[in-house]
């Protein structure tokens, strides 16, 4: 009988160790899942921190490019109307594409109809480059200061095109990191061009 109670109680101390390694185990899993629950957390809020950031410091570069581009036909329209005062001849086609723009065209930076208005605008601006150097009217003072205006212009539409395309990248790169990006995927984020 005692033998029996001996093997009993030894296994009932195997039983009761081998419960205590087990809920030590359940405390380790269960710790390890939280800390992982606390860093995607971490992680998820930083992601939509930058989301947001990202896409707001665009917002507000586009509507900067917006006025530039704006300013840029506007000047555009004016050394025209000096240029043919002064007699010289110019391309109707341009002068009908620069006079038909439509400047909401480029509100939204993104897409095709974007893209072809600022190529417009593009050729438009060398076209006139080209006229310029054609012509002497280093005398005239409004046209100078149009031209330099026009030149000026250009060179802030570039930076803010770089800054603009900088933040394209970042916010593309954070609406795709590895924790978040299947949310942003259900949320319907789309990735933005560059321009």
């Amino acid at each position: 009988m005692q033998l029996y109670s001996a093997h009993y109680m030894l296994a009932l101390s195997r039983i009761c160790g081998n419960i205590f390694h087990m809920k030590v185990f359940l405390m380790i899993v269960l710790n390890t899942f939280v800390v992982v629950a606390i860093v995607y957390l971490l992680l998820l809020i930083v992601d939509i921190s930058f989301v947001c950031s990202f896409s707001s410091i665009m917002k507000h570069h586009a509507n900067d490019l917006t006025v530039i581009l704006t300013n840029k036909k506007d000047n555009f329209v004016k050394l025209v109307g000096i240029l043919s005062a002064k007699g010289v001849k110019l391309d109707k086609s341009k002068l009908e594409l620069l006079h038909n723009f439509d400047v909401k065209r480029i509100e939204k930076h993104d897409g095709e109809d974007a893209k072809k208005a600022r190529d417009e605008l593009t050729s438009i601006h060398e076209y006139l480059l080209l006229v310029c150097s054609q012509s002497d009217f280093e005398a005239d003072s409004e046209y100078q200061q149009v031209l330099a205006y026009i030149n000026e212009l250009e060179i802030v539409y570039r930076h803010h095109l770089m800054m603009y395309n900088a933040d394209v990248l970042g916010y593309n790169f954070w609406i795709s990191f590895f924790p978040t990006r299947y949310i942003y995927k259900i949320l319907r984020f789309k990735p933005k061009e560059n321009i």
